[in-house]
């Protein structure tokens, strides 16, 4: 049976955080781009507020992706799943 209103225990301010789970990813690039990448967290990590290399990647990938939510699916999320992704590169290029 579910509810709408929140009981004083399910309040934001009362209830601790949880990390949300995270997972590996693993992909392929040059030296040069990840130097450059790696450079340019180094020399903006402080003004960009960036807790870690990791966080500075997870923004560039979340601005790609909402970028291609725009482009293609009215700005709206595409709902995702666990199901693996084919290897190697799609046919055509």
């Amino acid at each position: 049976m579910g509810h709408s209103a929140s009981t004083p225990s399910e309040d934001a301010t009362t209830t601790p955080k949880v990390p949300k789970k995270r997972t590996t990813v693993t992909f392929y690039l040059t030296d040069a781009m990840r130097n450059r990448a790696r450079a340019a967290y180094r020399q903006t990590s402080y003004d960009e507020r960036d807790t870690s290399w990791s966080e500075m990647i997870n923004k560039a990938l979340l601005a790609e992706v909402q970028r291609r939510e725009r482009a293609y699916n009215g700005g709206r999320a595409f709902v995702g799943n666990d199901e693996p992704l084919t290897p190697g590169r799609p046919i055509g290029y």
